[in-house]
């Protein structure tokens, strides 16, 4: 009878954690968005909690404080650096008009409409290149939507600021107390799958922090070399540097994220370039900067990817591909971004619990879990 109740008590756990989830996905979203801070954060926990002063040790909460405040400082500065590059470009973009821009356009518009024109490429005859351009750009241009946009991002200031705040405390007590989480995981669980849920959330948070690590890494790397690229192939400074802080910004996005980053790259170096002549210097500041975005590519997939994701998730290249590609299918462009953290996890989980069948051996056969992790 006792284990019949365990069992009851325990499906009741996981029903009521689903029915959170379906009902309460803004708490949901935080308290994962906490469980990655944590991730990301505890290894600078750990070190400053080995510093000892004579016989006292470096209190926790103090290391989860810090930590906390070194990552949103880290934030802060990216944003004090990356707002003022965007409102310049912005301001400048507000100077022109909508005449002015689609003449720095003429040029390649016209080659668009010849081309669409010879090789019958458009289903109506009357069909023009110049007209949708100039529609889109109209658009864009029009701020008489601003106030609109302004009074809808008003109302979600306070959502943002109570979403802000629980992040904030949940990712301090979840740095403060390393096994919090565990604890409410193993709360719901049957005794007998207690070592090996203990086991996998250990296994799970060691993969994806050096995951998470790693991606920051390849961003910071990404925004590097574009920006440098772009710097030494003649390029403005500031708008070199905006444009290498979107190739690192996008790069999150598995495949598509680099070129999407190069589509607005070309955007912004004709908008920034637009009383220049087309042919003799905007083309060839183009030409470089796709050069500079493939040789960044390379360098990514053949270097930083191996390195970050087949080692940090100890799954094969191919392997990784076929799950983003998958995810991407599902889910879009979000499945994409969290394919490997999803993948990761449920790998684990498989080793652990369902690794008696020879396809989830040969699937985690690489992967080191690490050693068991006590939750006492």
């Amino acid at each position: 009878m006792s284990k019949i109740y365990k069992y009851l008590i325990g499906s009741l756990g996981v029903i009521l954690m689903i029915l959170f989830v379906i009902f309460f996905p803004d708490i949901t979203s935080w308290i994962l968005i906490s469980v990655v801070i944590a991730m990301i954060g505890s290894p600078l926990v750990e070190l400053l909690s080995r510093i000892r002063i004579r016989n006292v040790f470096f209190p926790r909460w103090l290391a989860a404080g810090i930590t906390l405040i070194l990552f949103y400082s880290l934030i802060a500065l990216f944003f004090w650096f990356f707002i003022p590059l965007v409102g310049g470009q912005i301001s400048e973009f507000r100077k022109l008009d909508v005449n002015t821009i689609s003449q720095g356009f003429d040029e390649p518009i016209n080659i668009a409409d010849s081309i669409i024109r010879d090789y019958h490429l458009a289903a109506d005859k009357n069909f023009s290149v110049r007209t949708v351009a100039t529609e889109k750009i109209h658009s864009i241009v029009n701020f008489s939507n601003v106030s609109s946009f302004l009074n809808t991002l008003t109302n979600t200031i306070s959502s943002f600021v109570l979403g802000l705040f629980a992040i904030t405390f949940i990712s301090f007590f979840f740095l403060k107390e390393k096994f919090l989480f565990d604890k409410g995981i193993l709360a719901m669980m049957p005794e007998r799958a207690e070592e090996k849920t203990s086991h996998a959330l250990g296994s799970i948070r060691r993969l994806i922090s050096r995951y998470f690590i790693g991606l920051i890494s390849e961003m910071l790397c990404i925004m590097l070399i574009v920006s440098v690229g772009l710097m030494l192939s003649g390029m403005k400074t500031d708008l070199a540097i905006l444009i290498g802080l979107f190739a690192g910004i996008f790069n999150i996005i598995p495949f598509l994220g680099a070129w999407i980053a190069a589509a607005l790259g070309i955007l912004l170096t004709i908008t920034g370039n637009i009383g220049l002549d087309f042919d003799t210097q905007i083309l060839p500041l183009i030409i470089k900067l796709l050069i500079v975005f493939v040789i960044a590519r390379l360098i990514d997939d053949f270097v930083l990817q191996p390195l970050i994701y087949s080692k940090s998730v100890k799954a094969h290249p191919l392997e990784i591909f076929l799950v983003i590609l998958i995810a991407g299918s599902l889910a879009g462009i979000v499945g994409m971004m969290l394919a490997i953290p999803a993948y990761t996890v449920l790998r684990v989980i498989a080793k652990e619990f369902f690794n008696h069948f020879k396809f989830v051996r040969e699937l985690t056969k690489n992967m080191n879990t690490g050693t068991e992790v006590k939750t006492d």
